[in-house]
């Protein structure tokens, strides 16, 4: 998915993670308690280099708690930044592994939202239609 495509469905994106883990959706055999914060906080840091100051406290799915709570007090400011970001070609972010294009970042955690969107549908679904659990290790039942 294009950029501005992946910008354009952010805000639903969010929306959609967001009412899942509200609802209490069984993501068990996912590793998102540990990656959503991690890219919560990743996409926090792009946007405090782009000059939003942007930062989650609360570890596991709280920390997109904190972050949704933000983002409904300051929306149309990060979708600003987002956008001033995606244009701007040159900025680049240090980051622990090397320099990289802070338009890059934030692509990639633009994906990650729409990634995780998509698949808490699915587990939904699955749920809904009370398919058998998914297991993270399925070599180890047999």
């Amino acid at each position: 998915m294009e950029a501005a495509a992946l910008y354009e469905r952010f805000e639903q994106n969010l929306e959609t993670i967001f009412s899942y883990i509200k609802r209490g959706l069984d993501v068990r055999t996912t590793p998102y308690d540990i990656t959503m914060p991690l890219e919560v906080n990743l996409l926090c840091d792009v946007l405090s280099h782009a000059g939003f100051p942007c930062q989650v406290t609360k570890p596991g799915f709280d920390a997109l708690v904190e972050f949704h709570d933000l983002y409904m007090r300051e929306g149309k400011l990060v979708q600003d930044v987002m956008h001033k970001i995606l244009e701007n070609k040159r900025a680049y972010l240090r980051t622990p592994e090397g320099t990289v294009l802070l338009k890059e970042q934030l692509i990639r955690r633009l994906e990650y939202f729409n990634e995780i969107a998509h698949s808490m549908e699915v587990i939904a679904r699955q749920q809904q239609l009370h398919s058998p659990l998914q297991h993270k290790y399925p070599f180890l039942n047999q």
